[in-house]
């Protein structure tokens, strides 16, 4: 069963201007009712005073569609129909937006209270910019947080993993246009969009050294086994058309950084905390 809301449904459109843009949100979900009014408060809540929201929830069966219901009256569009996993939803999503430019925050991820209004800025101030992107605030289960810097890094970009942040990317919906993400992918198509679209034009890509976005810490990416990653990362190398040697060296890369990544996390979750406390 198919159901929306929003003020869309009763007729209201947003317009944008040369001098003020209109930025769509949008926000996929799937039983996030422990999370969700949290994103939604931080997209509510910018300093930016056009912004178009929307919200593609994939059929919850917990209080998530309750919370959206509380808020239709500030939200465009929400609809709620089962989909593929998160890239069909990121896809559809997309697809409803009519703004210029073009948010992805997750239920369980939240953005700075100006995050919008800095990333509209930047991108006047640099005609032709085509994705604005800056660091944001990983927080782990234990209430810990750290900032994850982006990685301007095309090597590490191809060979290993997202070392951009995607919480933080606002995406000329033009730009958009031929440059779907990788449904049939779990984790991977985030990486596999980006690395393209930075292959393709990475001089319209314009970061902004500073935290945009909150990432919750412990999502699917952080859950895949070594073998689960090193098959993605294989589709992706073949997708994108490396060869025999590049996709292997690829698979090396990714199987040394696992661990190391890992253990990062594991040290930021359990032992900087115990470090901070001895201090």
């Amino acid at each position: 069963m198919i159901q929306e809301g929003g003020t869309r449904t009763g007729g209201v459109v947003r317009e944008g201007s040369p001098g003020q843009p209109l930025v769509s949100i949008v926000t996929v979900v799937y039983n996030g009712e422990a999370f969700i009014e949290r994103t939604i408060r931080s997209v509510l809540g910018q300093t930016w005073p056009n912004i178009e929201y929307i919200i593609v929830d994939g059929g919850s069966s917990d209080g998530t569609l309750d919370i959206i219901r509380r808020y239709e009256d500030r939200i465009s569009y929400w609809i709620s129909a089962k989909d593929k996993g998160i890239y069909d939803a990121m896809n559809k999503g997309v697809a409803l937006c009519t703004g210029d430019w073009v948010g992805l925050i997750n239920s369980d991820d939240w953005y700075e209270p100006d995050s919008v209004e800095r990333a509209m800025r930047e991108a006047a101030a640099h005609p032709g910019t085509n994705v604005v992107h800056g660091d944001i605030w990983l927080h782990y289960p234990n209430g810990h947080k750290g900032l994850k810097k982006a990685r301007l890094s095309g090597f590490l970009l191809k060979y290993w993993e997202m070392v951009l942040n995607h919480p933080s990317f606002f995406v000329r919906r033009d730009f958009y246009a031929g440059r779907p993400f990788d449904a049939s992918l779990r984790v991977s198509a985030d990486h596999k969009w980006t690395y393209n679209a930075w292959r393709d034009a990475s001089a319209t890509f314009r970061y902004i050294p500073e935290p945009l976005a909150n990432f919750t810490v412990g999502g699917a990416s952080m859950r895949l086994p070594l073998r689960k990653v090193l098959q993605e990362g294989r589709r992706v190398s073949r997708d994108l058309g490396m060869g025999p040697v590049e996709a292997f060296f690829g698979q090396v890369v990714r199987t040394v950084m696992y661990p190391l990544q890992h253990g990062k996390l594991w040290i930021n979750q359990h032992v900087s905390p115990l470090l901070r406390k001895a201090k």
